[in-house]
């Protein structure tokens, strides 16, 4: 059969293939470089490639837009083989897509992804960076890192083939869409973030490319059961369903509004029957409070430990709050006593309250510094 060589695309199509090749092609140089020539690459001054990365990138845009506007006019000559150059440029985004996102992938089951990072262990879950974060929780489960890590291999295997190129595409797009979300609100790396995008506009691309196909598989209909006639029912149904789904939520919130006493709280005075009580016994004496944690739904925390939440010897309790008395009345769930526990509020001003309560026999007064925002 004679080869066919009348296919059709527009300028922009071609634009984008001739700059994903760009990408394609630096990339590539600098992974053979930082490969082979570690020992250089290794001291070479980051800044340096950024900013020939640029340069060449300037370059190669007025290249790839001279060379897409050469290509769109000389298409519609008889002879000049458009398909062939399709092939080549869309193979060559196929393939880089494919073993840049294997890599990561890869990086995910050997474990040099999502590492445990043993000093960071010690660190409050407060203090942690957003990228801190993240690597903390995709690295808690191997297992979880192992999935991830899979469906990004077999994704980049189904993209070297043309058959399976858009199976492949449709696998990959939601997760590099994940990742690029990650990358902007937990303020991952730039580079991290670069990359993501990258992938995620070829994947997209590659998808474009059958969107007649993909429209007859995601908006037509296919099944042959009869329709179920509900006359002007039909849409109010479908509109009570979302609609109802939003108030068995809302209703929640009506409900149980936020308290203004939610967050942490610092105890920096305490007088226990008169007498300040110094607390320096605090190791030992579960009633030696130091912070107190105010939850949403009417839970709170009372830890005597001033450094860290420690969850075994905290005391952990509900309460209601009787605005017209400006009292918080407690339950402890593991105190000696189940008794609700009366407690007096005054002074309260936002970031400062003070606290009188009878636990007991005791007579306890504190004095409260909202921590943090």
């Amino acid at each position: 059969m004679p080869e066919n060589t009348a296919i059709r695309s527009s300028w922009f199509n071609k634009f984008f293939e001739c700059l994903f090749l760009y990408v394609a092609l630096v990339s590539g140089l600098y992974m053979a470089i930082s490969t082979f020539f570690y020992k250089y690459f290794s001291s070479f001054d980051n800044s340096k490639h950024v900013k020939y990365f640029l340069y060449a990138g300037g370059f190669f845009l007025l290249l790839a837009v001279a060379y897409s506007i050469y290509w769109h006019r000389k298409e519609k000559s008889s002879g000049f083989n458009s398909g062939i150059r399709h092939a080549w440029f869309r193979g060559v985004m196929r393939y880089f897509i494919a073993y840049e996102i294997a890599v990561y992938g890869f990086a995910k089951i050997l474990q040099t992804q999502f590492s445990r990072v043993y000093s960071r262990d010690d660190i409050p879950v407060g203090d942690l960076t957003g990228f801190e974060l993240t690597w903390n929780y995709f690295g808690h489960s191997y297992t979880f890192a192992v999935i991830l890590g899979l469906l990004q291999i077999g994704g980049s295997i189904m993209l070297l083939f043309r058959r399976t190129t858009l199976l492949g595409a449709c696998i990959l797009l939601p997760v590099m869409v994940n990742i690029v979300l990650l990358n902007i609100f937990y303020e991952i790396s730039n580079g991290a973030f670069v990359n993501s995008l990258i992938f995620t506009a070829g994947l997209s691309y590659i998808i474009i490319l059958r969107w007649a196909d993909l429209k007859i598989l995601l908006f037509q209909k296919v099944d042959h059961l009869p329709p179920v006639k509900l006359g002007f029912l039909k849409p109010i149904i479908k509109v009570m369903t979302i609609a109802f789904a939003f108030y068995s939520l809302y209703r929640l919130v009506v409900a149980e509004p936020p308290s203004a006493f939610e967050g942490k709280w610092k105890i920096y005075e305490l007088t226990q029957n008169g007498k300040d009580n110094t607390r320096r016994d605090w190791q030992t004496n579960p009633r030696a409070w130091h912070t107190i944690y105010i939850e949403q739904h009417g839970e709170l925390n009372f830890s005597s430990n001033p450094f860290i939440f420690e969850r075994e010897q905290a005391w952990h309790g509900s309460y209601t709050y009787n605005a017209p008395n400006k009292t918080l009345n407690i339950i402890f769930y593991n105190g000696p006593q189940t008794d609700t526990t009366k407690v007096k509020i005054s002074g309260y001003t936002g970031k400062m309250m003070q606290w009188d309560m009878i636990y007991y026999a005791d007579t306890i007064r504190m004095k409260l510094l909202k921590a943090g925002k």
